[in-house]
């Protein structure tokens, strides 16, 4: 089976751009890569708004194009250059004029097909929950596991959960675990289906954004412009005590620190706010 890798979020921001493209341009972006055509990033697979075949009518996008990039990586820290939300970033050092904040995956027949029938076992109504953040990148985004375990606890005489996610880690207990069963892609049929998600800020909260599916986020000390990953309809949960300090840091002791400060009770409220409107 499939794991769900994660790191996909930043493409998925490209597929709103290519959709304003397609808007002014009337013309499909073939998306380049560091020289290369990026045709095998599974977020581009199906959608008619990208071509790979330089043969044809175009207009061509160079994704590795430092201008156009949010943040400079510098290693064990990042530099953040705009406040805007990335989608508007690039859109406006495109000179495109009339962008949405819409992220879009389209996904094929079989995929389709196996999300269906995946989704057939689930309840008619369920919360879906990440309750991990891409460690290897950075452990600025994590929020405590146990922490997500008491926000479920406090809530599943109420709400069905459902995890999705990498395979291969600790699953929350009363919440259907489907975290390595789906592709990245197949994940956005279950979020189409779901009432909310619950995650930190990450490449499923983009995925939940092009499932038409609201989000509780938890942004970090990390996120020195929570702005550039916000969407409007999603609720934000800033935890930050120290951003001033290790804004952009990777890992740092004082990301361990915020993370014991918060009060998970603040999840609970948003949830019930969110669903009872």
């Amino acid at each position: 089976m499939e794991e769900m890798p994660m790191g996909l979020g930043g493409h998925l921001t490209w597929t709103a751009v290519a959709a304003a493209v397609r808007k002014e341009k009337q013309l499909p972006v073939l998306p380049i890569e560091n020289n290369s055509i990026c045709e095998f990033s599974p977020i581009f697979k199906n959608n008619s708004n990208f071509t790979f075949n330089p043969d044809k009518d175009y207009y061509k996008i160079n994704i590795s194009d430092p201008r156009l990039h949010y943040l400079v990586d510098h290693g064990d820290k990042v530099s953040f250059t705009t406040s805007q939300h990335v989608i508007e970033h690039i859109c406006q050092n495109l000179n495109l004029k009339d962008f949405k904040l819409e992220c879009e995956l389209y996904l094929t027949k079989s995929e389709q097909e196996r999300a269906e029938k995946i989704a057939s076992n689930l309840p008619a109504k369920y919360i879906c929950i990440e309750p991990y953040s891409k460690m290897s990148w950075s452990q600025g985004r994590e929020y405590p596991f146990s922490k997500w375990q008491n926000v479920v606890n406090s809530l599943k005489d109420r709400f069905s959960f459902v995890q999705v996610g990498k395979g291969g880690q600790r699953p929350l207990e009363n919440a259907i675990d489907l975290s390595g069963k789906l592709s990245f892609r197949e994940c956005l049929h279950i979020l189409k289906r779901a009432s909310l998600l619950l995650a930190s800020e990450g490449g499923i909260v983009h995925l939940a954004n092009a499932a038409d599916t609201k989000s509780i986020v938890i942004f970090t000390s990390f996120h020195v412009y929570p702005s550039t990953f916000h969407y409007k309809e999603n609720t934000m949960i800033d935890i930050s005590l120290y951003r001033n300090k290790i804004g952009g840091y990777k890992n740092h002791s004082l990301f361990s620190e915020e993370r014991k400060s918060h009060n998970e009770r603040q999840i609970i409220e948003a949830v019930l706010k969110e669903i009872d409107e």
